[in-house]
């Protein structure tokens, strides 16, 4: 283990959805901050608008790659690729439409210090961004699922929320995260997945709590979100989606999550 302040390289990919992007952007340059005395983290993200989506990322500290946004994992790599400059400890794969709170990262970093080559979380919160819903889906788990089979395939697959991959294995992936050769546009998880079955890897997964975290997914900044989207999945919604919030994030970043759901209604 390397003496003096750790290193990790944050990897995200931005696409349209400006304001959404602004504020999760902004969340992750807080937990830099936030993490400062004891880790250094880089910012990396990739995206594929040209000066605007540049401007986006460094206005909040990002280092910027620009990349075709089609196929998305030939992008995502782009941004994984470039890592491997900073030289990290780890590398923290996480979306831009995605907030966590900084212990997702030292927990994450701990694990893999303690022998685990990629670590990833087993559950998260939805929050419904016009409606400003909120809910824990606990994951691929058997019984939290409609679509039974599915589930049963899946148990123990980690959410794509924040996935973080060791220095040892990322060296062992070419510092590519995804399949090269092929064309995606969805299926990024199950294609890392794969990826690293065939050599005999796996992500651990940890609950928010096994982590000391709260993670969520933010639906709805653009795209249709239909009540079908989590009718599949055993959503148990809080109560107080704002109070909830406020106990885990700074008051203004929460507020102007606020003022964005209720600028899109």
């Amino acid at each position: 283990m390397r003496m003096g302040k750790r290193r990790v390289t944050l990897i995200t990919a931005v696409w349209k959805r400006h304001d959404l992007t602004g504020l999760v952007l902004n969340r992750f340059r807080n937990i830099k901050a936030e993490l400062a005395d004891m880790i250094n983290l880089e910012l990396i993200a990739v995206g594929s608008e040209g000066d605007k989506s540049q401007q986006l990322c460094e206005n909040h500290g990002f280092a910027y790659v620009e990349h075709d946004n089609m196929p998305l994992n030939r992008k995502y790599n782009a941004a994984s690729r470039l890592a491997q400059e900073s030289n990290p400890d780890a590398v923290y794969r996480i979306d831009s439409d995605d907030w966590i709170t900084s212990d997702a990262i030292t927990n994450s970093l701990t694990k893999i210090d303690e022998g685990h080559l990629a670590v990833g979380l087993l559950d998260l919160y939805f929050l419904d961004l016009a409606s400003f819903r909120l809910g824990r889906w606990p994951g691929y788990g058997f019984f939290n699922n409609t679509k039974r089979m599915w589930a049963w395939r899946n148990r123990g697959k980690t959410v794509g929320v924040g996935r973080c991959f060791s220095r040892e294995l990322m060296d062992e992936l070419g510092w590519e995260i995804w399949d090269q050769e092929q064309e995606l546009s969805k299926w990024l998880d199950t294609n890392c997945d794969e990826r690293l079955k065939e050599r005999g890897h796996k992500i651990k997964g940890f609950t928010m709590q096994q982590l000391q975290t709260f993670a969520m997914d933010i639906k709805g900044g653009g795209e249709n979100i239909t009540t079908q989207t989590f009718s599949n999945l055993r959503i148990k919604w809080v109560k107080d989606a704002k109070s909830e919030l406020y106990q885990h994030f700074p008051k203004e970043e929460v507020d102007s999550l606020i003022q964005l759901s209720q600028s899109i209604n």
